[in-house]
């Protein structure tokens, strides 16, 4: 029996909105797929044939396919925290990064409609939690992450070294000294960055061997 291709959708059961990034497994043949932004999925499965259907935070799920009439697959929350490490974190593609902090900044929010008041407002239980303070842990560690992204990209060693003579530690001491800030790079331009290393360079040779011995490489634990 030939494979045919199933389409369809993941949606959230709640919300009815669609899940990006869900993992689809067709359980014979072991080929994976991932629904896209709109919750779209295709996969390659013969009649019968059985797809899993897995995404943090969600209760895994099966279908067994019968017809190849385009599905809608529903998800439903398993109730509980994503827990993601810093490696974890890095591995992540930027688009899914982005998906990501926004997931975590809904959840950290946890807002919900007051029917006697009309909109919106925080529901305590949940934001003062053990959930709501992983949420908003989650959310500051993927936007540490997209801040150290979009600073590397700029401020790389081929740029400094061709602005300087640094070169092996020295210049990993200035990295690091001189790292500039997002909301810097959001604004300045080329100029403005060749510009900046120039002058923070001529401050690093200011330096003492005892200042430059101070220089301590950034870590990600927060005080």
């Amino acid at each position: 029996m030939q494979d045919s291709t199933l389409t369809g959708y993941v949606l959230e059961l709640e919300s009815g909105e669609p899940l990006q990034y869900v993992e689809i497994k067709n359980l014979t043949t072991g080929e994976l797929v991932e629904s896209r932004a709109d919750g779209r999925f295709s996969i390659a499965v013969k009649k019968n044939g059985r797809l899993q259907f897995e995404y943090p935070g969600y209760r895994t799920d099966t279908l067994v396919v019968i017809e190849f009439d385009i599905k809608r697959v529903y998800l439903t929350s398993d109730g509980s925290a994503i827990q993601i490490d810093e490696v974890q974190i890095q591995a992540m593609t930027d688009t899914r990064l982005a998906a990501e902090i926004k997931r975590a900044e809904k959840e950290g929010q946890f807002t919900e409609t007051s029917q006697q008041r009309g909109g919106v407002r925080i529901s305590p239980s949940r934001w003062f939690g053990n959930e709501g303070r992983q949420a908003r842990q989650r959310h500051k560690q993927l936007l540490a992450e997209q801040e150290r992204r979009k600073i590397d990209a700029r401020f790389t060693p081929e740029v400094i070294t061709s602005l300087t003579p640094l070169k092996g530690q020295e210049l990993e001491l200035y990295m690091t000294k001189y790292r500039p800030t997002v909301d810097f790079l959001s604004t300045a331009d080329e100029a403005d960055l060749r510009l900046y290393i120039m002058d923070t360079y001529a401050a690093f040779k200011k330096l003492t061997p005892e200042q430059r011995a101070d220089i301590k490489a950034p870590t990600d634990e927060s005080p």
